[in-house]
């Protein structure tokens, strides 16, 4: 009789967009375009069915599955206490010694030499959630022993603290499961993130496009402010630019590992793309929306005159509960940014530099921030607004806020410097404004707060 168990290891070209169970979200989408053709790097998922039968063998499945339940995500202690219960729990229980032979197999087959190795839970990059940034990544990664501990870890990331926050704030109770990607290493000279619409505006007859140089984690991460292009479908067409204050990059190394590389500020500001660039990855990204059917945030990478296909999901927010804008009245604009997720709230500053700053921290008060990173969900979710110096409107910050239903405006360069704790202010996450006081009349825009316990 046939073996009728799932695989545990599985190619791209042998998965669609309907093996999220299996694949993942992310694997299941790089299966799904690389059977419809666009240029993906190529490589193989180890299925969620091996994460389970993992911690089936090692009889810890029942115990990781009801991991977390009824723990209060605002209690950071016992968030953190739990966290690290669970994690370490899958680093004892491993890989089984077939599942090993498995993935260093599939290795070899792939050529050996330095992989991605990425996290793609089952609930991730689904039209409902995006876990934007939650699970682990792992960028140059080579030989069979690191390849081996980098897929532990990303199984161990699916009970991270930040994780386990955002499942709750998203009211999911389902048993968690999660795929590991490994991929052929992209040495890209510049990448970005392309959405398919506006996520600011809702707008669908427009592609929002950034990029900065180097590999792709300084763009999704918001650790610089990317060059943003803002396309017309129609044509396309070019109809705005703005061109960011790009720190620094992070590039492969010809002999293996990565290097940050410090600009100066006249290369700082040098442009990524050129109009011609900017109008191709449109129209690539009109063929992936064109073939979903709906609009897709894509990921992309540019290796000398190639261009690659990192990465494409649904869009998970637009407009909603947060559409509305700001009445029209004359304040005084303290800093402007970019719109990054709609809405407008009122309330006091709270400038903070790291989660761990935010003792202090009063439900409903402003974070005004350098940028945030996904370890922030459990404070962002009890913010009023986010307000950032850096990032883009495709940042992790920036999508996070606008599933949680938190106005957001990134990229204002000197909010940090210029705002103060318990100055009031109004931001309109639609316009891209943080205004002086309290604008009246106040629109009520947010979302209700999901339920604090899983």
């Amino acid at each position: 009789m046939a073996d009728a168990r799932p695989p545990s290891v599985a190619w791209f070209e042998e998965l669609a967009v309907g093996d999220v169970a299996s694949a993942g979200g992310k694997g299941a989408n790089l299966g799904e375009l690389t059977r419809a053709g666009l240029r993906v790097p190529r490589g193989f998922v180890v299925t969620a069915a091996a994460y389970l039968d993992a911690m089936e063998q090692a009889d810890m499945r029942a115990t990781l599955a009801v991991g977390g339940r009824g723990l209060a995500v605002d209690d950071a202690d016992g968030l953190a206490a739990e966290s690290e219960r669970l994690q370490t729990i899958v680093h004892k229980a491993g890989l089984p010694p077939t599942l090993r032979r498995q993935v260093v197999d599939a290795y070899g087959r792939l050529g050996g030499g330095r992989v991605a190795v990425r996290s793609s839970a089952t609930a991730e990059d689904t039209a409902d959630a995006s876990f934007a940034g939650m699970n682990q990544t792992f960028t140059n990664v080579e030989g069979e022993d690191e390849l081996l501990a980098r897929i532990v870890e990303c199984w161990a990331s699916l009970f991270g603290a930040r994780v386990v926050s955002y499942r709750a704030a998203r009211g999911m109770t389902d048993e968690p499961a999660i795929a590991v990607i490994v991929q052929e290493m992209v040495a890209s000279e510049r990448s970005g993130v392309m959405f398919t619409a506006d996520p600011s505006t809702a707008a669908r007859d427009r592609i929002v496009i950034e990029g900065a140089f180097g590999l792709g984690e300084v763009v999704v991460g918001g650790q610089v402010e990317p060059d943003t292009y803002i396309v017309h479908k129609s044509g396309p067409a070019v109809l705005d630019r703005r061109i960011g204050v790009k720190t620094h990059a992070v590039f492969t190394d010809p002999d293996g590992g990565e290097s940050t590389v410090t600009f100066t500020p006249e290369q700082a500001t040098r442009e990524v793309l050129t109009d011609d660039e900017v109008l191709a990855l449109a129209r690539i990204g009109l063929e992936i929306e064109q073939h979903y059917e709906s609009p897709q945030d894509v990921e992309w990478a540019m290796a000398g005159s190639d261009v690659y296909v990192l990465q494409s999901r649904p869009i998970t927010t637009f407009g909603g509960p947060n559409a509305a804008a700001a009445p029209e009245v004359a304040a005084e604009v303290i800093v402007r940014g970019m719109g990054a997720s709609p809405g407008v709230a009122v309330g006091p500053v709270r400038v903070l530099h790291a989660p761990d700053d935010a003792a202090a921290f009063v439900d409903g008060e402003i974070i005004v921030a350098p940028m945030t990173n996904p370890d922030w969900v459990p404070l962002l979710r009890r913010a009023g607004a986010l307000v950032t110096d850096g990032g883009g409107m495709t940042c992790h910050a920036a999508i996070v806020s606008r599933e949680l239903g938190v106005p957001c405006v990134v990229g204002t360069r000197r909010a940090t410097a210029e705002l103060h704790d318990g100055q009031v202010v109004t931001v309109d996450g639609a316009k891209g404004v943080v205004l002086a006081g309290a604008q009246h009349p106040v629109v009520e825009t947010r979302a209700a707060a999901p339920a604090a316990a899983i």
